[in-house]
C-alpha cells in the first residue's frame, strides 16, 4: 500500500493538521494519553540564511494525562528535520517557547500570567553517530547537590525552567516492532521508500494505526499534492549539493590554513637558524667563510619561507573565492527553480516558502 513519505515537510503537515489524528500521533511519540490539542504555529522557519536551510517546526498547546493521571496543560514543540543540521539550528528559537504565557482569571478573580511546562520533540530523518537509538526520552531528575541523591520535588519553578525531550530517529527502526511506537515508526520507515522519494510502499500495516494509514494515502494520487512534494524534493537536492559543496570549500580552506602555518614555522625556523649563523660567526671567527655560506644559506630558506607564506595566502584567498562563488551558484539555483515555479503558475507565496526568496526578488524574475 502507498502513502505519501511523513519524512517530508509538506506532508507531515498534511498529517497533522487533523486535530484527531494529530493527537494520536502525540499520544504515541510521548507516551501517553493528549486528550486536547490546539495548534499554536504551524510553519517552516528559516534558520541559515547563507545557505537558504530550512526546518520545520510545529508548535501546540495540549491538555494530556500526566504520570500521575491528572490533567495537565503543557505546550509541546515539535521540530523535524531530514537533512542533517548541527544544534545551533535546533536552538534558534527554543527560547521562544519560554517566554509564551497566558492570561488566566485566577481563584480571586484576578487576571494573572500563567506558563505552562514545555515538552520537546525532535522527528530526525537521518542519524546522529553518537545517539545509536531509535527513541530516547530525557526526563531531567531531581538531586540534592550536597547528599548526591534523588529527592521526590514537586515544584513549579523546577518545571517551568526545564523540559522533557523526545529524540525520535526514524532510520534507525529495526525489521521486530514489539512496541507502539515502534509500529507507529513504520509509516515513517525509508528502507520502503519508492522511485519517487516522497511515496512509501508500505510492507507491512500496524492494525492500530489503519486511520493515519488510509489519511496518508488520500494524496497519493493527487497529482497538485504530488507536486509540491516533488518541489520539496528538488530543493532538498538543491540543499545537498550545495552543502557538499561547501564542505569541500571548507576543507579546501582548512588544508590552505595548515599550509600557511606551515610556513610561518618555516619562517620562524629561519630565523632561528639565522641567528646561530650570527652567534657561530661570533663564537667562531676563524670559520668566518663557513659561517657567512651558513647566513646565506639561512636567508636563502628564509626567502622561500616567504614565497611559501604567499603562496598560502593565495591559496586561503582563493578558497574564499571559491565559497562566494558558491554562494552565488545556490543562489541562481534558487532563482532558477523560482523562474520554474513561476512557469508553472505556482503561488508567489508558495514559492516563496519552497525558495526561501523574497517575494519582492520573485516579481522581478
Amino acid at each position: 500500500m502507498k502513502i505519501i513519505n511523513p519524512i517530508y515537510d509538506y506532508a507531515f503537515k498534511y498529517l497533522m493538521q487533523n486535530n484527531r489524528i494529530a493527537k494520536k500521533v502525540l499520544s504515541t511519540l510521548l507516551e501517553c494519553e493528549v486528550v486536547e490539542l490546539m495548534i499554536e504555529q504551524q510553519e517552516v522557519i528559516t534558520v541559515d540564511e547563507s545557505r537558504g536551510f530550512k526546518l520545520y517546526r510545529l508548535d501546540f498547546s495540549a491538555i494530556i494525562i500526566n504520570e500521575e493521571g491528572q490533567k495537565q496543560k503543557v505546550l509541546i514543540e515539535l521540530q523535524k528535520s531530514k537533512l542533517p543540521t548541527n544544534l545551533i539550528r535546533f536552538r534558534s528559537y527554543l527560547g521562544e517557547s519560554y517566554t509564551k504565557k497566558e492570561v488566566v482569571i485566577n481563584a480571586l478573580g484576578e487576571e494573572e500570567n500563567k506558563v505552562y511546562p514545555i515538552i520537546s520533540i525532535y522527528i530526525l530523518g537521518y542519524n546522529v553517530v553518537d545517539i545509536p537509538y531509535l527513541a530516547v526520552n530525557i526526563d531531567n531528575k531531581i538531586t540534592n547537590a550536597v547528599t548526591k541523591k534523588e529527592v521526590n520535588v514537586a515544584s513549579d519553578f523546577i518545571n517551568l525552567l526545564t523540559h522533557k525531550t523526545r529524540i525520535i530517529q526514524v532510520r534507525r527502526l529495526k525489521t521486530v516492532h514489539k512496541s507502539r511506537l515502534e509500529r507507529f515508526l513504520l509509516l515513517f520507515n525509508q528502507a520502503w521508500i519508492t522511485t519517487d522519494k516522497f511515496i512509501l510502499e508500505l510492507e507491512e500495516i500496524p492494525e492500530e494505526f489503519t486511520d493515519i494509514v488510509n489519511y496518508l494515502r488520500g494524496p497519493v494520487q493527487d497529482e497538485a499534492f504530488r507536486k509540491k512534494l516533488r518541489g520539496e524534493e528538488e530543493i532538498d537536492d538543491i540543499f545537498r549539493n550545495q552543502e557538499a559543496q561547501l564542505l569541500r570549500q571548507k576543507e579546501a580552506l582548512l588544508v590552505a590554513k595548515h599550509n600557511e602555518e606551515m610556513a610561518k614555522q618555516n619562517e620562524e625556523m629561519a630565523k632561528q637558524r639565522v641567528e646561530a649563523a650570527k652567534h657561530n660567526e661570533a663564537v667562531a671567527k676563524h670559520n668566518e667563510e663557513m659561517a657567512k655560506q651558513r647566513v646565506e644559506a639561512a636567508k636563502h630558506n628564509e626567502a622561500i619561507a616567504k614565497q611559501n607564506e604567499e603562496m598560502a595566502k593565495q591559496r586561503v584567498e582563493a578558497a574564499k573565492q571559491n565559497e562566494e562563488m558558491a554562494k552565488q551558484q545556490a543562489q541562481a539555483m534558487q532563482i532558477k527553480f523560482a523562474r520554474h515555479l513561476l512557469q508553472q503558475q505556482t503561488p508567489i507565496e508558495e514559492i516563496v516558502r519552497l525558495t526561501g526568496l523574497e517575494a519582492a526578488v520573485i516579481r522581478r524574475l
